[in-house]
């Protein structure tokens, strides 16, 4: 005669086969997520001074409006890394402003700001100094997270100029 489970084992033994079937479901899942590409990165931060700022060091791909890999640098910008010191002869300009400016959607040598740099290289107003553009955008900024913006990360760097960036097609206001 072969030896009786208790109902207490058993349904460990249940809760057990439930369990590892719900692993290895979430397992399968994500990986046919990750094969298809599919990704959902958290690019934003809560900030106590402006509500909300990009999370330093953030990637992933962006697909809601059109699809490019997006990093953020260690500062919380959307941009290249650039140091805080301006580099000896350069003219740096700083660009503030809402989603137009942050750019997600397109690849970061594709927004304005990247392709304004290499322009204002070849104008001979420039000769002869590097132009540094910083993008400061996130979408959903106003002109009073634009201004704290302005105060606590854009000064530090020192711009020449300041460009205030924003599209008004999506305001209601």
């Amino acid at each position: 005669m072969l030896p009786t489970r208790s109902p207490r084992r058993k349904r460990f033994a249940k809760l057990l086969l439930v369990l590892v079937g719900f692993l290895f479901g979430a397992i399968i899942a994500e990986a046919a997520l990750r094969a298809v590409g599919y990704t959902y990165p958290d690019f934003y931060q809560r900030d106590n001074v402006v509500g909300v700022s990009l999370r330093p060091d953030a990637r992933g791909w962006y697909r809601r409006e059109g699809e490019a890999y997006v990093r953020v640098n260690s500062d919380g910008l959307r941009d290249f890394e650039h140091s805080i010191a301006k580099p000896a002869n350069t003219f740096r300009i700083a660009v503030v402003g809402d989603s137009y400016c942050e750019a997600l959607s397109v690849d970061v040598n594709q927004a304005f700001w990247s392709v304004m740099k290499g322009d204002l290289e070849h104008c001979s107003a420039f000769a002869g100094r590097q132009v540094e553009v910083i993008n400061f955008g996130v979408s959903g900024y106003g002109t009073a997270q634009e201004l704290l913006t302005l105060h606590e990360k854009v000064l530090k760097y020192s711009p020449d100029l300041v460009l205030l960036a924003m599209t008004t097609n999506n305001d209601d206001e």
